[in-house]
């Protein structure tokens, strides 16, 4: 029988969500723009979504929305809306619009923090890292099951190749490559070198956390809020490991921190 050439598979690419959320028209472009920015390391290397399911009576339209995420340089894959009312004003836009209803996972992924500025009136927009591209019918069906066992990674993880730990934390027992990626909804626990990016909390959880004998991350990221290193910007902190975390500034805002942490014998940065 002939081989087919063409066929249809699904895949296990990495998807970015940018989120826009009510808020305030004036300041939309300004806020998307630093968003954006701040995120630019991820969305080189991925696919990226506009989520506008969890709007509700915002001011903004979703046309005024996807020219801002265009003007700040994004190239969009897709855009999700929950009210197909708006599929109308998306028709001509030349990107695939996907009616997909805002699961209960999502809903629940909201910070304290971003709620209590959409109740105040300012825009709560992020970026979110989705962890498999999926067909529209399965798309946010499948809530992650809580309290699951660690995932653990005890082989290299090369460049070019992801580790994802969905709905559980991670244990690295092996080194990781530049031009990897280290994924966990939980926090995760690294007894080798990691390098790459590596990014915890990914499905929202802003309670997780990074602990490495070793961190020479290019990128890391809490619940999506994301930082990047230069070449020395780790050397400060000397040679034992450190943690990662979210904290907030003195003006509200999350920050990621790094701190030393008191190391034993067998977790030495080397």
């Amino acid at each position: 029988m002939k081989r087919r050439q063409v066929v249809i598979k699904g895949s296990s690419l990495p998807v970015l969500r940018i989120v826009v959320r009510d808020g305030d028209a004036g300041s939309l472009r300004t806020e998307v723009a630093d968003t954006l920015a701040n995120a630019r390391p991820l969305l080189v290397e991925a696919i990226a979504v506009l989520d506008l399911r969890e709007r509700e009576a915002s001011e903004l339209a979703a046309r005024e929305i996807v020219d801002a995420v265009r003007v700040a340089g994004v190239r969009l894959a897709a855009v999700l809306i929950g009210d197909r009312n708006e599929h109308k004003s998306l028709v001509d836009l030349d990107l695939p619009v996907i009616e997909a209803p805002l699961s209960a996972r999502d809903r629940s992924s909201h910070s304290p923090s971003e709620e209590q500025a959409a109740s105040n009136g300012s825009p709560a927009n992020s970026i979110e890292p989705a962890a498999e591209a999926k067909t529209a019918h399965q798309a946010d069906s499948q809530p992650a099951e809580p309290d699951l066992a660690p995932a653990y990674l005890t082989r290299p993880l090369r460049s070019g190749q992801r580790f994802y730990a969905q709905g559980r934390d991670a244990v690295v027992g092996a080194p990781t490559s530049r031009g990897s990626e280290l994924i966990a909804d939980g926090s995760i626990y690294a007894f080798s070198p990691i390098r790459g990016r590596v990014l915890a909390g990914a499905s929202g959880n802003t309670s997780a956390c990074i602990i490495a004998s070793h961190l020479d991350a290019e990128l890391v990221a809490v619940a999506g809020v994301y930082r990047t290193f230069e070449a020395g910007d780790l050397n400060a902190l000397g040679s034992g490991p450190v943690s990662v975390a979210l904290s907030l500034a003195a003006d509200g805002s999350e920050r990621l921190t790094l701190a030393t942490l008191a190391g034993s014998p067998h977790m030495q940065r080397r």
